[in-house]
């Protein structure tokens, strides 16, 4: 993140998942510190209304997850960007709810009724 990003809020949900990878491998020392910073970036993109910046958060919780990440808090978003009308965010939510959902997972009921009404619409 450049100066002038730190300084504008909405500049900071520009980091992809790439900047995300690159940000562990600068911090190969402690990883966690810089990881625990990046699940608190998602959180607060999780909050933003646009789909886009939302699916780019899930992708990297995502991503997090398959490193032993738990992100169980986001299920519900996961959830809303899989019933996002553009296929891109559905397969980013699809893979979400894949690698963290399970039979205990709160939101299951959803997820279920999620997938019946897509395969009734197509």
């Amino acid at each position: 993140t450049t100066p002038s990003n730190q300084s504008n809020p909405y500049k900071m949900f520009e980091k992809s998942l790439s900047d995300l990878v690159k940000g562990i491998r600068a911090n190969k020392r402690s990883p966690s510190a810089f990881i625990s910073a990046s699940i608190l970036e998602c959180k607060n993109e999780l909050r933003d209304p646009n789909e886009f910046v939302k699916a780019n958060a899930i992708k990297k919780l995502t991503f997090l997850r398959m490193m032993g990440y738990e992100f169980s808090w986001a299920n519900f978003a996961i959830i809303e960007v899989m019933s996002s009308q553009r296929f891109g965010h559905k397969r980013v939510g699809y893979l979400a709810a894949a690698q963290s959902f399970n039979e205990e997972t709160d939101v299951i009921l959803l997820t279920t009724n999620l997938l019946k009404k897509e395969f009734k619409s197509s």
